[in-house]
């Protein structure tokens, strides 16, 4: 639980970072490339008002500008008819005249006053001759703003890269006041656990004892009964504490035979069913291995049949099915009646959680067995998850 809490902070402060970093390296470059297209279709303007000439004692010197790259342009004069009728050059434009016709009928095409073409942006401006088109070597430009978008890319990975290296160091600090309540909890679980089954054989043995003394007592029944629930309550309490102080309890693996586990935990609940009058069908592929605590997994399909059993529709049909798939062993078991509706099916394995009490107190459940069950999937590498239409049927499947 621990382990999943530091993931989630993690992720959470990283995506978080991420997305504002991401955010701001986007609004950078976009403010830049507007900023930049801004200065240039400014300076297009400018060279098309005077036919195609750089003005010279103009705010900009075309050979002093610091921004020089803008220099670079050439212009063509259109009739009425676009008939070329004037071509301009200035300076270092290294276009062929031949291509410029190919540029000026693609700039015309576009039907846009403001472009670019390769390396060149082009604006086409209406005169009394009929419209000039200039265009503006880019090509530095260009360059520039795919240097600042690779640079911020970079700065801007370093930096979340820094930021989870950051959230991993926090989330150890801000976890550290929940692992210390975690294990006291867990603490105080263990030893509360350890000290009621010492009263609870006292008051059954008491009880078996007044029983031989004064014979057979409905109120003795009681004492006897409820003290079986506890002694359940309190073994899995146990277990829990168990499966979380992974330091102290080790699974002794080893190579099993699933087939085998399958058939020895799931016939004995045969007789059970047939009495209570449902149906039980048990499927498992032959000499099907894998690597586990054998009495973990015996228990954890203990839980798993015995919650079909008690749940299943009167005259219902429990199944339990081992097969493989994709390299992996799959065990299911599935029982018609209730079902459990679909934002229920991830906390049926939460602690104590009881879908309907009634049943439940009814059934003498604690909300503990799938809890267990789903801890002790999670130890030996597995999934477990729960499927039901959440009105005729319920199947658990779990994935080793």
């Amino acid at each position: 639980m621990i382990k999943k809490l530091r993931i989630k902070i993690i992720l959470v402060i990283t995506v978080l970072v991420a997305m504002v970093i991401t955010t701001l390296v986007f609004a950078i470059n976009v403010v830049s490339q507007t900023s930049t297209k801004s200065k240039i279709e400014n300076r297009l303007q400018r060279i098309a008002q005077n036919d195609g000439r750089m003005v010279f004692g103009d705010d900009i010197d075309p050979y002093h500008d610091s921004d020089s790259g803008y220099v670079d342009n050439f212009s063509v004069m259109l009739d009425e008819t676009n008939t070329i009728i004037g071509i301009t050059l200035n300076r270092n434009i290294t276009v062929q005249q031949t291509a410029i016709i190919p540029y000026v009928n693609e700039a015309l095409l576009s039907g846009e006053s403001y472009g670019e073409i390769g390396s060149y942006a082009f604006y086409v401006k209406s005169k009394y001759y009929g419209k000039i088109v200039v265009f503006l070597d880019i090509n530095a430009q260009q360059q520039s703003m795919n240097n600042l978008i690779v640079i911020t890319t970079i700065i801007g990975g370093i930096a979340i890269l820094i930021f989870f290296v950051i959230a991993v160091i926090l989330s150890k600090w801000l976890v550290k006041p929940v692992k210390e309540t975690f294990d006291k909890q867990k603490l105080f679980i263990s030893n509360a656990s350890h000290e009621l089954k010492t009263p609870l054989a006292v008051i059954s043995a008491n009880a078996d004892v007044l029983e031989s003394e004064i014979g057979e007592n409905k109120w003795l029944s009681y004492i006897r009964s409820e003290s079986v629930r506890m002694s359940e309550l309190v073994n899995e309490l146990l277990c829990l504490a168990r499966l979380d102080d992974k330091s102290g309890h080790k699974l002794q693996m080893s190579k099993l035979n699933l087939t085998d586990i399958v058939l020895a935990t799931a016939l004995p609940f045969e007789s059970t069913v047939f009495e209570l009058g449902k149906k039980f069908d048990v499927e498992a592929e032959e000499n099907l291995f894998c690597y586990g605590d054998e009495s973990s997994i015996k228990h954890v399909l203990t839980i798993l049949i015995d919650n079909a059993v008690k749940y299943s529709s009167e005259h219902g049909e429990i199944k339990v099915k081992l097969y493989t798939r994709s390299n992996k062993k799959i065990i299911e078991v599935y029982n018609t009646g209730d079902g459990i509706p679909q934002d229920k099916l991830d906390k049926v394995f939460e602690r104590f959680y009881r879908e309907d009490e009634a049943r439940n107190s009814k059934s003498g459940g604690y909300g503990l067995g799938l809890a267990i069950a789903k801890s002790t999937v999670e130890s030996h590498g597995g999934k477990i998850h729960a499927e039901s239409d959440s009105k005729t049927w319920v199947k658990f499947i779990i994935t080793l």
